[in-house]
């Protein structure tokens, strides 16, 4: 049996596994030869029935290889390489600090350790959940709308609650057997019109 040491390089040719099992096909050079491999084996940090971290790579991506007992006919794909011209998603001056997801389309989990470090998750439409480290502050932003249910309790606590509302209106249906409004020392209703009925 021929076989082959060390690690080689590829590039992604198909990744719509017929069967469904996360498996790609890639382009790869051995003994001087150009081929195209049969479905291969993905390596994943996190793997078991069901579940487990799935990240698949795009045609024309880089990949490193190995070979099972040095078998050529046993290749698995041990993961993915920026090679200079497919650059990674963090600029130069910030990969110190931050570890970031990035799909294709832009939406993207981003974990910077920096000094004004935070945790965002943000889409390509600007929708985005920001936890602010540094001020002790979290963000939820939505360019449409934004809706909060529960099954069961909704609790909002806090020192001080603000409503605001771009447009001046703020309406709220209730509908209940029974509502109390209370104020520990005034309770003030104030408009143009108010209609109790």
């Amino acid at each position: 049996m021929t076989t082959t040491g060390g690690v080689a390089l590829g590039a992604v040719s198909n990744t719509e596994d017929p069967k469904g099992l996360g498996r790609i096909r890639v382009f790869l050079t051995l003994s001087g030869a150009s081929i195209e491999s049969d479905w291969l084996q993905v390596m994943s940090f996190f793997a078991g029935p069901g579940y487990g971290a799935f990240f698949l790579p795009k045609k024309g991506d880089s990949v490193l290889l190995a070979f099972a007992d040095g078998n050529p006919n046993k290749p698995y794909v041990l993961g993915f390489l920026w090679n200079g011209v497919q650059k990674p998603p963090v600029e130069a001056a910030r990969q110190q600090d931050v570890r970031m997801i990035r799909t294709q389309l832009g939406k993207t989990v981003v974990l910077d350790d920096s000094a004004q470090g935070k945790i965002t998750i943000i889409d390509e439409k600007s929708n985005r959940i920001e936890l602010d480290t540094a001020n002790n502050k979290i963000s939820i932003s939505s360019e449409g709308d934004l809706a909060i249910s529960a099954k069961g309790t909704l609790t909002i606590s806090a020192a001080q609650v603000v409503l605001q509302t771009t447009d001046g209106s703020v309406k709220a249906d209730l509908s209940a057997q029974g509502m109390q409004l209370q104020g520990a020392k005034a309770l003030k209703l104030q408009a143009a019109m108010i209609d109790l009925n």
